[in-house]
């Protein structure tokens, strides 16, 4: 019994010794690790979080404005004239307060200026196509989803067409329009962006797509 009490005080009384030790130990590393210059980031968003890159995209995510964000880095890289850009869109979409502002966002980007018009049947697309051309002279037409209105037969035929007649480049959601004849629409591919270009359709828009991201582009002929 004796022994055992021994061996048991023995154990307790090494017990702080060790943590001691421990204690010691880490903040030998603690001082290691501050000496190296290693400092927290600064609190608050970062003031730079909508700036592109002077020469690559911006890096590829999940979240919807940095897709909008990337389709007009490459129409300004495919056609570096173009400052005004007309939006045509199905009044009261989801989210579309929100989305506006980040289309906003992505135009200013390239230092231009975002004009949007609102559809509420598939009569009003040519309406709005020829308010944004003629009232605004917006240099470049962009869809930015699927709406069920704008993307319905008949509305895209006639902007594909009309776009095209212009000499106006049409930035299309999705690759199945550029398989009916728009010129460009930018996708994602595993993570990675691509350019989905109607060479004929492109040619007619003035758009070309520099030689560094010529290796991201696929080159569609119209299905029709």
């Amino acid at each position: 019994m004796e022994c055992v009490s021994s061996r048991c005080s023995i154990l307790f009384t090494q017990a702080p010794c060790t943590m001691r030790m421990r204690s010691l130990g880490f903040l030998s590393l603690l001082v290691a690790f501050v000496a190296m210059g290693t400092a927290p980031a600064p609190a608050g968003p970062s003031s730079t979080a909508d700036i592109n890159p002077a020469d690559g995209p911006p890096p590829t995510t999940a979240s919807q404005s940095a897709g909008l964000v990337q389709q007009m880095f490459f129409l300004n890289k495919m056609r570096p004239d173009v400052e005004r850009v007309g939006l045509i869109w199905k009044k009261g979409a989801a989210n579309q307060e929100k989305m506006i502002e980040r289309a906003n966002r992505a135009v200013a980007a390239i230092q231009g200026k975002l004009y949007v018009g609102y559809v509420e049947d598939k009569s009003g697309v040519a309406e709005q196509f020829r308010v944004l051309t003629r009232k605004h002279d917006v240099q470049a037409i962009w869809v930015i989803e699927n709406d069920g209105i704008v993307n319905a037969s008949a509305p895209r035929k006639y902007l594909i067409k009309n776009t095209i007649k212009k000499g106006i480049p049409l930035v299309a959601p999705s690759r199945d329009w550029v398989d009916a004849g728009a010129p460009v629409a930018i996708a994602k591919s595993g993570g990675a962006i691509q350019i989905l270009l109607n060479e004929q359709a492109a040619k007619a828009t003035a758009l070309k797509v520099p030689e560094k991201y010529q290796s991201n582009t696929e080159l569609i002929a119209s299905a029709n």
